[in-house]
């Protein structure tokens, strides 16, 4: 356990110079010649992470692909003081440009956030894991969406059709489980609508939602796609990602966020 956290220590003090190194390594590996891998049987079935199926309220909504729901995931007093510390830094959202490299306002989500650090809201953290089933580790960046009228995300997955995917802190990995819960109740418009399956669901505060973008052999469940409708009424949703793997990149360390407010939830 003492060497592990001296080499996490030293990655962090170093992880800019780490992530430089890394970025050669990527462009030297790229040029040597790898072994055609053999296209997975037509029999073989994806396997998917297990979440705790005893959480309290939890109800399957969805099979194949798995959709749950947890009710009073969170309760009022959580969701008011979350949307509280978020207002105090909501920026617009953005993605990173695949042909550019650059970072810029994301056309596809015309919401607002703010990256929640987790020392911040440790109760929070705790049951965003014990509902997953993870680790801290394994987390994306906690984020609270605000969506103001007319606002929306387009339909996506949240996962990565290239396979293992390097991004957000995480290398080689993947987004292997989606949690998001509705912190207000939005009286119309906003729901979040699976389009390819025909599930709709209303928010309602306090209600969590979980899927699965990606198996666990890192594949894209493209079933999974889904979008949040044009906002008539507020809503606030906050929002992470269970990634296969501890995150690696430690530029993007929890201990590298800013602090919000003094509020411990």
């Amino acid at each position: 356990m003492e060497i592990h956290r001296i080499a996490t220590n030293v990655a962090k003090a170093y992880a800019f110079e780490f992530a430089e190194l890394m970025s050669y390594l990527q462009m030297a590996s790229s040029n040597i010649p790898m072994a055609r891998s053999k296209p997975p049987s037509q029999q073989q079935q994806p396997s998917y992470h297990c979440i705790n199926q005893q959480y309290p309220n939890i109800l399957k909504i969805h099979s194949n692909p798995d959709i749950y729901t947890v009710s009073d995931f969170l309760s009022q007093n959580e969701c008011e003081r979350l949307i509280a510390k978020a207002s105090l830094g909501m920026q617009p959202c953005l993605v990173k440009n695949a042909n550019t490299g650059l970072v810029e306002p994301d056309p596809s989500r015309t919401s607002t956030n703010a990256n929640i650090p987790q020392r911040e809201v440790p109760s929070i953290t705790q049951k965003m894991t014990s509902l997953a089933n993870c680790s801290q580790e394994q987390l994306e960046i906690l984020q609270v969406l605000n969506y103001k009228r007319g606002q929306e995300f387009k339909a996506h997955t949240d996962g990565f059709d290239s396979g293992p995917t390097s991004a957000c802190g995480f290398l080689d990995s993947g987004r292997i489980a989606t949690v998001f819960c509705y912190l207000n109740d939005v009286p119309e418009g906003g729901t979040t609508l699976f389009t390819k399956l025909g599930l709709e669901i209303k928010p309602k505060r306090g209600l969590a939602v979980i899927h699965f973008p990606m198996s666990l052999e890192l594949i894209e469940d493209e079933r999974t796609e889904h979008q949040g409708s044009v906002a008539i009424d507020e809503k606030w949703i906050l929002t992470t990602w269970v990634w296969k793997h501890w995150k690696g990149d430690y530029r993007y360390d929890e201990d590298r966020l800013p602090i919000l407010s003094a509020d411990i939830i």
